[in-house]
C-alpha cells in the first residue's frame, strides 16, 4: 500500500491544507493514515471482520483528538471553520453546553472516516 502525501490525504479527507508538514493537522493526517494501514492489515489478516464498515467507524472514532488543545489545533489547522460537515446536526440533542467542541470532534471524525474508507476501497476490502 502506497503512502499518501499530505496533499493526497487532504483531498481524500475533504479538509483544507495544513500550514506545514509538521503542524498538528499534518501530523494528525499521518496518524490517521497509520491507523488505517494497521486496520487494513487486520482486515486482510488474522482479524477479518464480517462488517468492515464497523471497523472503519471504530478506528475513525479513535482518531478524534481527545484533548481540547490538540483538537482545536488540528481543527483550525485543517480549516474546520470552512468545512460544512455531514455530522454537524446536533438538533436532536437539546444540550448545547459543549457545542463548539462537538463541531470540531464531528469534523475530525468525518475527515478520518473519509480517509479510512478510501484506504479500504484502495486495498480491495469488500464492504
Amino acid at each position: 500500500m502506497a503512502k499518501l502525501t499530505i496533499s493526497d490525504l487532504v483531498d481524500v479527507a475533504g479538509c483544507s491544507y495544513p500550514e506545514g508538514n509538521q503542524t498538528d493537522g499534518a501530523k494528525w493526517l499521518r496518524e490517521v493514515q497509520s491507523a488505517g494501514e494497521e486496520m487494513i492489515r487486520d482486515l486482510k489478516g488474522e482479524y477479518p471482520s464480517e462488517y468492515p464498515q464497523d471497523r472503519v467507524h471504530e478506528v475513525a472514532d479513535g482518531q478524534v483528538p481527545i484533548y481540547t488543545n490538540r483538537l482545536w489545533n488540528v481543527w483550525v489547522d485543517l480549516g474546520g471553520y470552512y468545512f460544512d460537515g455531514e455530522y454537524r446536526d446536533f438538533s436532536s440533542n437539546s444540550d448545547t453546553s459543549d457545542m463548539m467542541n462537538r463541531v470540531a470532534q464531528a469534523d475530525c471524525y468525518e475527515w478520518a472516516q473519509n480517509i479510512l474508507y478510501d484506504m479500504v476501497q484502495d486495498a480491495g476490502v469488500e464492504m
